[in-house]
């Protein structure tokens, strides 16, 4: 493997367009640009970050690219240029710490390039964006002419940006940053921060706690105490200990960007849709890893001596750092979602943040719901990461040793038939389900949902690849022939990409997850050689997505965990083609077990039922013999309640996903629950009023997710669906 370009190569090679331009969000390099529009925030941060002592040439390009969002009518910049230079409407206005970056930007020139007359002009406009902040209250937004509040709240984010700023900038900065020192105590919040106060200076108890403003606020802290504040330096360490106790992710690596009001890292639909707008999921986002190492690094510098605590958090927010970092095209993916199985209990790894508002940085629409692929490198990312790691090459570790390969144990991938006898139980009104699938139609597709603008937290019925095939593989279940299927390998076709991948829908960016879904829906309807199917460039993005350890990511580069390993290899198998590193591949799946039996999703990680299903079946579709089997069964048959559904985990919540992998893990197995009976109620009595299925009894239906689980699942407990389906159609 050849090595990648190093981290500040990468920026300088494919970050920075045309006359030092930035555009905000690249794909795997400057060939797939996914965001060209520019924003302030990214150009000052790269005139802070990148030209060193020496590099004139650089600054005085960088600086040139920040003056074009010079506002020439009023003070001030413009915060959004689009790829062209012309300036959006939605950028005229004034972020106070968007306008501090680049005052503190326009002072860094001034001083790489000697130009007193920069450095001037930098702290007059800080004066003017701290004079605003002071004489309107602490403002999240006001208008181009610094006079009309737009958003009175006032997050912490800004308040520590303009600390920071002035500490930098301004010489005679010592009265604001007096005035400043008392207005961050206002956030504090026993050991931790709030991330925002109400207009009206209260705590915001719905946006809880962040770990990027807990992190500026401990730099800002950090910049107080050289100040001579008293107890800044306890501040400081307070707030990053907040996040290292409360932000991380139990069972995985790194930090989660938020905790509740209790300090609970949880799914709130209620802050999503009351407080101030954001995606109800938390993420683990790599910038906001960049800044806990930047601020406990220096944090840890204000003591005397060793800080354990907060070389533990630099070193786990630098692994993640490091593990984030593309070991083949270079840069920093912006981070790692989750699907929870309650609001607190984050069990399937996303490689997408759902639900985010629209306009975010990098995001797509798709119907009712906006999302924005983990897999992109965003501007901010690559510039914060360069600041916390310096310029160097991550080496990724390789895949683990493969002692011995598992028994061979063939695998016919007959998908020719789903099931053996229909349903015979009446426990569900499948009539009605059929009729809810039904309606889900969409174009040439299917959406998650029959309904064309709910409210809530439901998605609508856009067409999209992941729902086509939980309705095309219910449809086959249930003996129900397929509508115009001419028309849905022509949808589905219409995903593919250029780089062989496919996406949600038509133009959205490549993953394994979506390409599996598209892939396995052509093949059991028939489609493996449409003309439209780039067969072979498929193979090859597939391949592609393998990583040094060994493992699949959701795309190129991306981290590689057990669920998209599976998902690759599930591909892979029926398009009749194999991993080109495949011991490679089982050496990492078979790191995942725990003596316990049961799987982890990443080497280390604790078992789960969603990991067991997922490294069970691709080693079942390899054509091997799942290790230990016996005790992989008598470990989820343990997790199953009284009430007949499962635990995803040992000590975890009963899961309604969960439960299904856990059941399609023991049928795989040749086994099925201690309790079968009572499992097949427990999902009937999940079926709701519309024909649709819910996670909990009496809940509104959900999606066709929900659907495919409770109709596959009760074909499993009867014995009578496809064991090869079962494998490879999940």
């Amino acid at each position: 493997m050849t090595s990648p370009p190093s981290l500040r190569s990468f920026v300088l090679e494919h970050l920075l367009g045309d006359g030092a331009r930035v555009p905000a969000v690249l794909g795997r390099d400057s060939t797939d640009v996914i965001t060209p529009d520019r924003t302030l925030r990214d150009a000052a941060l790269a005139l802070l970050v990148l030209p060193g002592p020496d590099d004139r040439g650089l600054a005085a390009g960088l600086l040139a690219a920040l003056r074009e969002f010079t506002d020439p009518d009023r003070p001030g910049f413009r915060e959004l240029l689009d790829v062209t230079g012309a300036p959006h409407p939605v950028g005229d206005v004034r972020t106070p710490s968007a306008q501090a970056l680049a005052a503190w930007a326009l002072h860094r020139a001034g001083t790489l390039l000697d130009d007193p007359a920069l450095t001037a002009e930098a702290r007059e406009h800080l004066r003017r964006v701290t004079g605003a902040a002071l004489t309107h209250g602490w403002p999240a937004r006001l208008d181009r002419s610094w006079s009309t509040v737009l958003d009175g709240a006032s997050p912490l984010e800004e308040a520590a940006v303009l600390v920071l700023a002035a500490d930098a900038v301004a010489g005679d900065g010592s009265a604001f940053l007096e005035e400043a020192a008392g207005h961050l105590e206002r956030y504090v919040h026993g050991d931790g921060v709030w991330a925002c106060l109400t207009p009206r200076g209260e705590p915001d108890a719905l946006h809880g706690h962040r770990t990027r403003a807990s992190a500026l606020a401990a730099l800002a802290w950090s910049a107080l105490h050289g100040r001579g504040h008293a107890d800044a330096a306890g501040r400081a360490r307070r707030a990053l200990l907040h996040v290292h106790a409360h932000h991380g992710h139990t069972g995985a690596r790194g930090y989660w960007d938020r905790s509740d009001a209790g300090s609970v890292v949880r799914v709130d639909p209620v802050a999503a849709l009351h407080g101030r707008p954001d995606s109800p999921f938390p993420a683990k986002l790599v910038a906001d890893h960049a800044l806990l190492v930047v601020a406990a690094r220096r944090v840890a510098a204000l003591g005397d001596g060793a800080d354990r605590e907060l070389e533990a958090l630099a070193q786990e927010a630098t692994a993640e750092l490091e593990r984030y970092t593309d070991p083949f095209a270079g840069g920093v993916f912006h981070g790692q979602g989750s699907w929870f199985s309650t609001p607190v209990d984050p069990t399937v790894p996303l490689a997408r943040h759902v639900m985010v508002p629209p306009r975010s940085t990098g995001s797509f629409a798709v119907g009712n719901t906006t999302y924005v692929p983990f897999h992109g490198k965003h501007a901010q990312t690559q510039l914060l990461a360069l600041a916390a790691l310096g310029d160097r090459v991550p080496a990724p570790s390789g895949a683990p040793a493969l002692a011995e390969r598992p028994e061979p144990e063939p695998f016919d991938n007959d998908l020719g038939h789903v099931t053996t006898a229909p349903l015979s139980e009446d426990r569900v009104d499948v009539a009605r389900y059929l009729s809810w699938l039904r309606s889900t139609a969409s174009g040439l597709g299917y959406g998650l949902t029959p309904y064309r603008s709910p409210l809530g937290l439901r998605s609508d019925r856009t067409a999209q690849t992941f729902s086509v095939l939980h309705v095309v593989s219910d449809l086959m279940a249930l003996g129900e022939p397929v509508p115009d299927v001419p028309g849905v390998l022509t949808g589905v076709f219409a995903t593919q990409n250029a780089d062989g991948g496919f996406g949600e829908q038509p133009s959205l960016p490549s993953e394994t997850f979506t390409t599996y879904c598209a892939v396995l829906t052509a093949v059991v309807l028939g489609g493996g050689g449409h003309p439209a199917f780039d067969r072979e460039g498929c193979v090859a993005f597939l391949r592609s997505c393998q990583r040094p350890e060994g493992g699949f990511g959701n795309a190129p580069g991306f981290p590689c965990d057990a669920w998209h390993s599976h998902l690759a290899t599930l591909t892979l198998v029926a398009l009749g083609a194999r991993p080109e590193r495949e011991d490679d591949l089982v050496a990492y799946l078979l790191d995942c077990q725990n003596p316990d039996g049961g799987y982890g999703n990443q080497p280390g990680s604790p078992s789960d039922a969603f990991a067991t299903f997922r490294v069970t079946g691709a080693l079942i579709a390899l054509g091997l013999r799942p290790p230990h089997a016996e005790k992989t069964v008598a470990w989820l048959r343990a997790l199953q309640t009284d009430a007949g559904g499962f635990r995803y985990r040992d000590g975890g919540a009963e899961s309604f996903v969960g439960s299904y992998h856990a059941i399609a893990t023991l049928y795989v197995l040749g086994a099925l629950p201690a309790d079968t009976e009572a499992c097949k109620q427990w999902i009937a009595v999940r079926q709701s009023a519309d024909g649709g299925f819910s996670r909990a009894p009496g809940g509104p239906s959900e999606t066709t997710d929900e659907g495919f689980i409770a109709v596959q699942a009760l074909h499993m407990l009867e014995g009578k669906l496809n064991r090869s389906w079962a494998v490879m159609m999940t």
